[in-house]
């Protein structure tokens, strides 16, 4: 059986491409829901560029007891309520169907840890606060359907 004059190449771009823009609104959604969740703060700092000198002695695993030290980047130490929400967007990386949510920037470097929980200084432990997470798991159960069908 042979089908003439189908355009094959035509119709699955445009399959691909309603595809695509379906995708990104699930993930602007998903975007959105991020900002919602995310903490505000309160700390505001003026703005201004630091380097950091990082010395110490693991206690434990391979590297026990070998001394390390060596100097971070440097970082901006401005702080304003809302950075971080502000930073939350989408972004189309290059290859098929590739569409991300990221948080964070080159001066924003904590997403991260909000997200995921860290140590300070003094090694307590703050547990993180999962509004990228959150956010996409409220809405992953609808993906398929609404990539493949639209709103």
């Amino acid at each position: 059986m042979r089908v003439a004059k189908w355009r094959a190449k035509e119709v699955l771009t445009e399959v691909f491409d309603q595809a695509t823009d379906n995708a990104n609104q699930v993930m602007d959604e998903v975007a959105m829901w991020a900002r919602y969740f995310c903490p505000i703060g309160t700390v505001t700092r003026p703005g201004g560029w630091s380097f950091a000198h990082v010395e110490f002695t693991p206690r434990t695993g391979k590297n026990r007891g070998t001394p390390v030290r060596f100097d971070t980047e440097k970082r901006w130490k401005g702080r304003e309520p809302g950075n971080l929400r502000d930073t939350i967007r989408r972004v189309n990386k290059s290859g098929a169907g590739n569409v991300r949510v990221y948080a964070g920037s080159y001066k924003i470097y904590w997403a991260h840890m909000v997200e995921r929980g860290f140590h300070d200084r003094a090694g307590k432990w703050h547990p993180g606060v999962h509004f990228l997470q959150r956010a996409f798991n409220g809405k992953k159960k609808d993906f398929a359907r609404r990539i493949q069908e639209g709103r």
